[in-house]
C-alpha cells in the first residue's frame, strides 16, 4: 500500500501551454539548442574610452583629446557592427591618445607654473628699494 500523496493532489492546473500570438503563430527561435543546453552568443565589447577622451579634450591638450574622441566613437561603432578586432584596435588607440593628452597637459601645466614662479621671483629680485 502506497500512502504517499501525489504532488498538488486535488489541484487542477488546467491547460499549461499557451500561445502569445494568433493561432498558428510560432515565435522565431533566437537561441540554438545543441543537445539540451541552449547556446547564447556572447558579444565582447571593448572598454569605452569616450568619457576619459572628452575630459582629456576639455581639460588637457585638446588637439590630441579630439583625436581620442574620434577613435573612441569609432570603437563604439565598430563594436555595434560586431567588428571586435577593429573595435579593440580603435579602443587601444583612443586609450593611448587619451593618456598622451593628459601627459602633455600635465607637463605643460608644470612648465607654465615653473616659468610663472621663476619669472615672479626674478622680477621681485630686480626691484630696487630706496634706502
Amino acid at each position: 500500500m502506497n500512502t504517499a500523496t501525489p504532488y498538488n493532489a486535488g489541484y487542477d492546473q488546467g491547460q499549461t501551454s499557451y500561445q502569445s500570438g494568433p493561432p498558428g503563430y510560432m515565435p522565431h527561435q533566437t537561441t540554438k539548442n545543441y543537445g539540451c543546453t541552449p547556446v547564447h552568443a556572447i558579444r565582447y565589447k571593448p572598454t569605452n574610452w569616450l568619457c576619459p577622451a572628452i575630459f582629456s579634450c576639455l581639460f588637457c591638450f585638446w588637439p590630441v583629446g579630439l583625436a581620442a574622441i574620434y577613435y573612441a566613437v569609432e570603437a563604439n561603432q565598430r563594436s555595434d557592427r560586431n567588428d571586435t578586432y577593429g573595435a579593440e584596435r580603435s579602443a587601444n588607440c583612443a586609450r593611448n591618445l587619451t593618456i598622451t593628452s593628459v601627459v602633455i597637459g600635465v607637463v605643460t601645466l608644470v612648465v607654465m607654473l615653473a616659468l610663472f614662479f621663476t619669472g615672479a621671483f626674478v622680477m621681485n629680485s630686480n626691484v630696487h628699494h630706496p634706502s
